[in-house]
């Protein structure tokens, strides 16, 4: 049939922590954009106890939107966190995640989907990055640490734009919970010979708030995780 849509069922999902400019356009974005891809659409917005209004928009879109669902947390976990209760709160056969901040169009998810036959993970990578040189060197930094210490080389690991089969997600057994949740989901997706292609995507500058990744607190923590992660996926 020539309206038959491509994927039998999608959930989009994106966690938000001080998101209230972005959770509502995004949202009706996810909605557009799914209801293009499937008959059998689910939005879900992880609050990840965001301190501004965030919380409250979400929970009024799911009143407003049968296809919307929202998971809150109490308080702030993280994104690692975030990213756990999305991916475990996923009810469809194929899910797709990005970021509350609207870096990226969801309308390029069509172009994950059509390198999705025969795969079972797709990664999305920037094709150019909007943000400035130091936000750019964190994100070298993970990728040259996952060649070093894993011998795996992705094009941009802590891109927020992929879509992966929920049987695959189901396999992995997450040894960190932190903000390392997705690379560690490439790197146990490969040891469990899932078949990965990658994709580019557009990348936007913020257009509303900060970046937070560059605390040197973070910068430090994520050094350490990675090498605990070592660790943990060698035992």
């Amino acid at each position: 049939m020539a309206d038959m849509k491509p994927l039998p069922s999608l959930t989009m999902f994106f966690p938000c922590y001080r998101d209230e400019a972005t959770v509502e356009p995004l949202t009706r974005a996810c909605l557009e954009v799914g209801r293009r891809l499937t008959d059998d659409l689910e939005v879900l917005i992880v609050d990840d106890g965001s301190p501004d209004r965030a919380g409250l928009i979400a929970d009024r879109l799911a009143s407003e939107h049968p296809e919307v669902r929202v998971i809150h947390h109490g308080t702030n976990r993280g994104y690692g966190q975030a990213l756990l209760s999305g991916w475990r709160g996923a009810t469809k056969e194929y899910v797709f995640y990005t970021d509350g901040d609207m870096q990226f169009d969801v309308g390029e998810l069509t172009r994950l989907v059509d390198r999705l036959p025969g795969h079972d993970l797709v990664v999305g990578y920037r094709l150019r990055r909007a943000e400035g040189w130091s936000r750019a060197l964190f994100s070298q930094a993970h990728n040259l640490l996952l060649l070093a210490l894993f011998g795996a080389h992705f094009r941009d690991t802590d891109c927020s734009f992929k879509l992966v089969h929920r049987d695959l997600l189901r396999r992995v057994r997450f040894r960190t919970t932190g903000a390392l949740v997705d690379a560690e989901l490439l790197l146990q997706a490969r040891s469990l010979g899932a078949r990965m292609t990658q994709v580019g995507v557009r990348h936007f500058a913020r257009p509303h708030g900060r970046s937070t990744c560059l605390n040197p607190r973070l910068v430090a923590q994520t050094l350490r995780d990675y090498i605990d992660l070592r660790i943990k996926l060698s035992s």
